[in-house]
C-alpha cells in the first residue's frame, strides 16, 4: 500500500485511514454487542444482566428495552452495524473501483467527504438519543455513549477542513448527481428501502415484548369496547372451542378481557360464556370479604342476568364495565341510553327475583368448586388462565385448544 491512500478524494492519508478503520472495527465490535444486549433483553424471558446495567441509572437493559432502542422499527444497534460496514465500504471503495470499472462504484467520487458528513450527521443523531437516554428514559447506556464518541471520531478524522461546510457540500452534489445519473435505479432503491422499513416497523418483528405492550394498550385505554354486541351469544354457538370468564364488573382487569374476548370472537371460531363471580360478600360467600369498589358487583351481575332473559346479556354487560352506575335507577337509565330496548318493568321484577339470585349462586358455586377465588378467569376447555393475558397469548391459547379439539373429533 503507497503512502498515500487512494480513497476519499485521494486526499486521506494512510495515518487517517487507519485510524477510521481502527475506529470502525472498534464501532462494529460495540454494536454486535449491543445487538447481543438488545436480542436478550427484547426476546429472551429469562436473562442474565449485562455487564453494563449496575444501577438504575447505568443499565445498558433498561435502556434496551425501550421504544428509543428502535428507528423506523429497526434495532439502533443494527443501524450501527449497518454504519460501519459503509464506512469500511467507502475507505476501500477505490479498490473496488479499480476492479469494476465503469459501474455504478464510479459514483463514489469523494469517499472521504461522506464519511466525513454521514458521520457527523450519525453524531448529531447520536446526541439526540444522548438527551433522550438522559432526560427521558433517566438511564444511560455506556456502551451507547462510547459509539456516539467513535462517530465523533470518525467524522472529525475524515473531515476536510474546517466546520465540515466543504464536506457536506462535496456530498449533495455527489448525492444529486449520481441519482440523476441512475435515477431509475435509484428510485427502485429507495422504494424497497422505505417499503421494508415501513414493514418492520409496523409489523415490528425486532421487538415483540413492545409489540405486546401496543397491542395490550389497544384493550387498557380502551374507553368503550368497539367490538361489543348486543345479545346473549358471543361467537358461533357450534364453535369447537368454548370459553368460560368468570368475572366482576367492576374488576378492571375483566373489563379489558371482556374487550379482548369480543375481538377473539370475531377473529376466532368460539363461543364465550361469562359466568358471574362478584368480589362482593352480599351475595359471594366463597370469599372473606368485600374488596374496595365492588361494593355493586352483586347488583350488577343480577341486572345482567335480567337482561339475559330478554336477549341482551352482553348488550348490558358493556354498559356495566363501562358506565359504574351505582343504583337500580342508574342502572335502567343507562340501559335506556344504550338503546338495548328492554322491558324496564320486568327487568326490575327479573333483577329481584328468587329465580335471579338462584342463578347468581349457580354461577358463584360452579366458579367456587373450579379453586377460583379471584377475577378475571379465562377457562379455554377446561385450563384455567389467571388475569388478563397479552392477546397474542390469548388467540395462541385458542388455536391450541382448537388443534386439541379437531384431533379429539376424529
Amino acid at each position: 500500500m503507497s503512502t498515500e491512500i487512494k480513497s476519499a478524494t485521494k486526499k486521506l492519508s494512510k495515518t487517517r485511514f487507519w485510524i477510521i478503520l481502527i475506529l470502525c472495527i472498534i464501532g462494529m465490535l460495540l454494536s454486535i454487542e449491543l445487538s447481543y444486549i438488545f436480542y436478550k433483553t427484547n426476546f429472551l424471558s429469562n436473562f442474565a444482566p449485562s455487564f453494563c446495567s449496575i444501577s438504575n441509572l447505568i443499565d445498558c437493559d433498561g435502556v434496551a428495552q425501550t421504544s428509543y432502542a428502535l428507528t423506523f422499527g429497526v434495532p439502533n444497534a443494527l443501524w450501527g452495524i449497518v454504519l460501519y460496514l459503509l464506512f469500511i465500504f467507502l475507505l476501500f471503495v477505490d479498490k473496488i473501483q479499480e476492479k469494476f470499472k465503469n459501474t455504478i462504484f464510479d459514483v463514489f467520487e469523494n469517499p472521504r467527504s461522506y464519511i466525513a458528513t454521514i458521520g457527523l450527521i450519525s453524531f448529531c443523531l447520536s446526541m439526540v438519543l444522548a438527551g433522550i437516554s438522559i432526560f427521558k428514559i433517566d438511564k444511560i447506556c455506556v456502551l451507547c455513549f462510547c459509539v456516539y464518541f467513535v462517530n465523533f471520531f470518525i467524522a472529525l478524522t475524515a473531515n476536510s477542513k474546517g466546520l465540515f461546510y466543504q464536506d457536506i457540500k462535496t456530498t449533495i452534489i455527489d448525492f444529486i448527481k449520481g441519482a440523476k445519473k441512475y435515477f431509475i435505479l435509484f428510485i427502485i432503491v429507495l422504494i424497497a428501502f422505505i417499503g421494508t422499513l415501513v414493514f418492520i416497523d409496523k409489523s415490528m418483528v425486532f421487538s415483540p415484548k413492545l409489540k405486546k405492550e401496543k397491542q395490550m394498550k389497544e384493550f387498557y385505554e380502551a374507553k368503550t369496547n368497539k367490538y361489543a354486541i348486543k345479545g346473549n351469544v358471543l361467537g358461533k354457538e357450534n364453535a369447537l372451542v368454548k370459553i368460560n370468564i368468570y368475572s366482576d364488573f367492576n374488576c378492571p382487569f375483566c373489563k379489558i378481557v371482556n374487550i379482548m374476548l369480543h375481538k377473539a370472537a370475531k377473529d376466532k371460531n368460539v363461543l364465550v360464556q361469562d359466568i358471574n363471580f362478584p368480589l362482593d360478600t352480599s351475595c359471594n360467600h366463597k370469599i372473606g370479604s368485600t374488596l374496595g369498589g365492588h361494593e355493586n358487583s352483586c347488583l350488577y351481575a343480577r341486572y345482567a342476568i335480567a337482561a339475559k332473559k330478554q336477549g341482551q346479556y352482553w348488550g348490558a354487560a358493556n354498559v356495566l364495565f363501562y358506565n359504574n352506575p351505582s343504583t337500580p335507577d342508574e342502572i335502567i337509565k343507562e340501559f335506556k341510553k344504550a338503546h338495548l330496548n328492554l322491558d324496564i318493568n320486568q327487568l326490575n321484577y327479573d333483577a329481584n327475583s328468587p329465580d335471579t339470585y338462584a342463578q347468581l349462586e349457580n354461577e358463584i358455586n360452579k366458579a367456587a368448586s373450579k379453586g377460583i377465588n379471584g377475577t378475571p378467569v379465562i377457562e379455554i376447555e377446561g385450563i384455567q388462565y389467571l388475569g388478563a393475558l397479552p392477546y397474542d397469548d390469548l388467540i395462541q391459547k385458542i388455536d391450541l385448544a382448537h388443534k386439541r379439539a379437531l384431533i379429539d373429533k376424529r
